[in-house]
């Protein structure tokens, strides 16, 4: 009996899993709707969030990779209000190919903005590409998006740096051990990566797994996972939003 009560459970949750999936990547159905529309229905979602992230991360857990659907997210989180971003995947692949994705950032922009809405520059940041001014007004005074590309040796290598500079302050005398705490830690590698904590950290892929993603920063970022970014919609992005907006963060409390 109580094995047959946990098969029940079992496939209730893999339908529910089913329908999640089925409502949020289903194909809608194709109306034409002008760039200006888009962008003032986009303005409109992002007014109606409960709160949106100020650093989101994308954590692609699979084994290819579509650019032209990584840089419709990177449009929408830019056209929602969201100022940073950070893009992960383990071996590297998506920041070797970053010049790829800035062609397809540049495109899906030109597709999903109208023009005078487009007054920002994606800056595009790694450790193997230098900062991309990408501005539609050619000019490096618009508001300024930066787009983290990081890979597991990342992760490792501002750790290591990290622990190498206060290793230095110490034998220098200009810190003590007892003057290395976690928050002196956090600041350190904040300033290194000139980048915030990330908020919001949506997972694509069927591994329940980070793979090294920012391991020291994502002490209060709330995770939440998607099948796959490949044919992602808006809707489902945005549902992801929403969650993290209806999620009571208790910060340890």
């Amino acid at each position: 009996m109580k094995t047959l009560l946990l098969r029940l459970i079992h496939y209730l949750i893999s339908l529910g899993e089913f329908l999640r999936y089925l409502i949020l990547f289903m194909p809608m159905q194709t109306i034409s709707f002008s760039k200006k529309s888009v962008t003032y229905k986009i303005q409109s979602d992002s007014k109606s969030l409960k709160k949106l992230p100020t650093h989101v991360g994308f954590v692609v857990v699979e084994d290819e990779f579509s650019f032209r659907d990584l840089a419709n997210l990177i449009v929408w989180s830019v056209s929602l209000g969201i100022s940073y971003i950070t893009i992960y995947d383990i071996n590297g692949e998506i920041k070797r190919n970053s010049l790829v994705l800035q062609r397809n950032i540049e495109s899906s922009r030109e597709e999903i903005m109208s023009q005078e809405k487009t007054n920002y520059d994606i800056q595009i940041v790694s450790s193997s590409h230098p900062v991309s001014c990408q501005s539609s007004s050619g000019s490096c005074k618009a508001q300024r998006v930066k787009v983290h590309l990081l890979c597991v040796e990342d992760s490792h290598s501002k750790i290591i740096s990290v622990a190498q500079h206060l290793c230095h302050l110490v034998s220098t005398g200009a810190y003590q051990v007892d003057d290395i705490t976690p928050s002196n830690v956090d600041t350190f590698l904040q300033e290194s990566l000139q980048f915030p904590d990330p908020d919001l950290c949506i997972k694509f892929g069927s591994v329940d797994c980070l793979f090294g993603y920012l391991p020291w920063q994502i002490r209060l970022t709330e995770f939440i996972s998607l099948p796959s970014h490949k044919g992602v919609t808006y809707k489902s992005f945005l549902s992801t939003l929403v969650q993290f907006g209806n999620t009571n963060q208790r910060f340890g409390k």
